[in-house]
């Protein structure tokens, strides 16, 4: 035997000891191995096979492009005042000139994809035309007129464009939040339009609960002024009693009170008061530089939570500085114990946030997580040392406080979505096909193993029984790695190996009919056996060639059992080429090295 056959058969024979070895922890009962043992990883089964979670999320693309029109409308508000009021380029526009601006100019977000300045200024309409205002507007609004409005748009092409980087942006990070947790491989895929298929098998029902958390949690991080000096809420009452009237179960629980030094809408149960600024939105009364924020307030009462409630924060819309600007972020103790999120900023950041504050001393600052008031501190100085922290109050435990704060700390890690995401689909699925079922699958696939490995003995003798010790090695390879690449199998799976095993079978079939040929053609038998598998080689490999495009578009074209099928299917491919052709191979020479096989060959 030469050095080379002689490695490669160590290198078989290494391969499958540890292949024996990675599948130990499935086979065996749990805690019969030793604490030592290196490998600690099961098979895993899909949802058909174990059940798990099925969950499904729309992304409102929308919404991300309507944060972009806005903040262009922003912009623009701040070139005009600058332009016109002659504001120097090392001062910042204030507040009070872009007022002044809006006096003269109507600035507005009539759709999520459109901008419109509607103005008779013709200083205003000069800067806002041609060339000037290419170097101001984002490329993907195209400009138009419409009379005394400015029309700025952004075309369909270009939002068919965001929709699917936005769409691709949430998939990832769903991805990452969930192997956070080390769970079996999840099938995350994207689902029509601008929906995305989630599948868990084998989670837990805590398991359950803490991905739906954390997946539901879009935690965009943002930093807004809020505007107490507007009177919006006292001025909403009548549009509050309009709502009560058509919406009297929602509308009962909410009322517009006055806290500290401005009206605020309040109510027990948020989901009343986000029904109430939708009406409100729709009616158009919140202005386009406006948001409405929730805020979840307790009393006290001798040491104990008397009432609780939420109430609604009116802000200014524009965000200068947000989760983007977080370099890190951690989780440290108060000094009664409480768990809180510390946020260090990036150099940028550290900058946006303390311009910030400089320009807002007095105001209140808002820190916000997605639509909700974390909290809204007054801004007493300059904060120039490019941190800040966030306080998980509320009624809580320690353990969930603690819990939400690492929650936080995981999803700013990893990143917030780009765009809201809804659920709209959440199904805790037991094994689908049942427990007999599964039976009768596993049970098919087992006799169909017996009725190959008796045919290719009976039929090709001796050959055939080291084509049956070729499809067991297959087979225990293809499990080990399902097992070290943490995937699960499911019933198509299950298919894709039969099928995978009935493909390697073939090409022995292929190579000892061409060893045949040869023997019959009075070559000797380490002729036959040379001339066998070379010029079955290419036929073989053709066909698993053109079978593997197929299951690799199988894979990026479909999702869940189809899926399976193909991921299996592909492994197979790669294994039954390598157990057929170079193991079968090296089995036949050791065999004539040895001596075993001398004038012909038992076929």
């Amino acid at each position: 035997m030469d050095k080379k056959r002689f490695w490669f058969m160590l290198f078989v024979a290494l391969l499958t000891i540890w292949s024996a070895l990675y599948l130990l922890p499935t086979v065996l009962p749990d805690g019969s191995l030793p604490g030592w043992y290196p490998f600690d990883r099961k098979l895993n089964f899909g949802l058909d096979l174990k059940g798990g979670l099925e969950l499904k999320y729309t992304v409102d693309y929308k919404k991300a492009i309507l944060e972009n029109s806005r903040d262009l409308m922003f912009r623009l508000q701040e070139f005009v005042a600058r332009e016109t009021l002659k504001v120097p380029l090392d001062e910042k526009v204030s507040r009070e000139q872009v007022e002044a601006i809006k006096k003269r100019a109507t600035f507005s977000v009539p759709v999520f994809n459109t901008v419109v300045v509607e103005t008779d200024d013709q200083e205003i309409r000069d800067l806002l035309s041609g060339d000037t205002i290419k170097e101001r507007v984002d490329v993907r609004y195209r400009r138009f007129e419409e009379g005394n409005r400015i029309v700025l748009q952004m075309s369909t092409l270009d939002i068919d464009r965001i929709k699917t980087e936005v769409v691709d942006q949430t998939l990832q990070i769903i991805r990452k939040r969930i192997d956070a947790f080390g769970l079996v491989e999840p099938d995350v895929r994207t689902s029509g339009d601008s929906d995305i298929d989630v599948q868990l098998p084998g989670v837990s029902k805590e398991q359950m609960d803490v991905v739906r958390e954390r997946i539901g949690q879009t935690a965009r991080l943002t930093f807004r002024i809020v505007d107490n000096k507007s009177d919006f809420f006292a001025d909403a009452r009548e549009d509050l009693a309009a709502f009560k009237a058509s919406n009297p179960e929602k509308g009962k629980t909410i009322e517009i009170t006055r806290f500290s030094d401005r009206y605020q809408a309040k109510s027990e149960k948020k989901s009343h008061l986000v029904g109430f600024i939708h009406y409100l939105q729709t009616i158009k009364k919140i202005p386009d530089d406006h948001v409405v924020g929730f805020y979840y307030v307790e009393e006290q009462q001798a040491g104990r939570v008397a009432k609780s409630y939420y109430r609604t924060e009116y802000l200014f819309a524009d965000v200068r500085v947000s989760g983007e600007h977080v370099a890190r972020s951690r989780v440290f103790y108060q000094s009664s114990g409480q768990p809180y999120v510390s946020l260090t900023f990036t150099s940028r950041g550290g900058i946006a946030f303390g311009d910030l504050t400089r320009e807002h001393v007095g105001d209140y600052l808002a820190i916000m997580l997605d639509d909700d008031v974390n909290s809204a501190p007054v801004i007493k100085e300059e904060i120039a040392g490019g941190s800040a922290q966030i306080t998980l109050g509320g009624n809580r435990s320690m353990q969930e406080t603690l819990r939400e704060a690492q929650s936080l700390v995981t999803v700013l890690t990893h990143g917030a979505y780009k765009a809201p995401v809804h659920k709209v689909q959440d199904n805790e699925v037991g094994p689908s096909l049942g427990k007999d079922s599964i039976e009768a699958g596993f049970l098919s696939f087992i006799i169909s193993m017996a009725f190959v490995f008796l045919f290719m003995i009976g039929y090709y003798r001796f050959s055939g029984l080291l084509a049956s010790l070729a499809v067991v090695l297959n087979i225990l390879f293809i499990f080990a790695v399902l097992v070290a690449f943490n995937s699960a199998l499911s019933m198509p799976g299950l298919a894709g190996i039969v099928l995978t095993v009935a493909m390697s079978v073939d090409a022995n079939v292929i190579i000892y009919e061409r060893i045949r040929e040869e023997l019959r053609a009075g070559k000797s038998a380490r002729q036959s056996v040379d001339l066998g598998f070379e010029r079955a080689f290419w036929t073989i490999f053709d066909s698993q060639l053109t079978t593997a495009l197929a299951g690799v578009i199988l894979m990026n074209f479909t999702t869940g059992p189809v899926y399976g099928f193909a991921v299996t299917l592909i492994i197979g491919i790669v294994t039954s080429v390598f157990t057929a052709l170079y193991i079968v191979k090296s089995m036949f020479y050791w065999l004539l090295d040895h001596k075993f096989i001398k004038e012909t060959v038992s076929i």
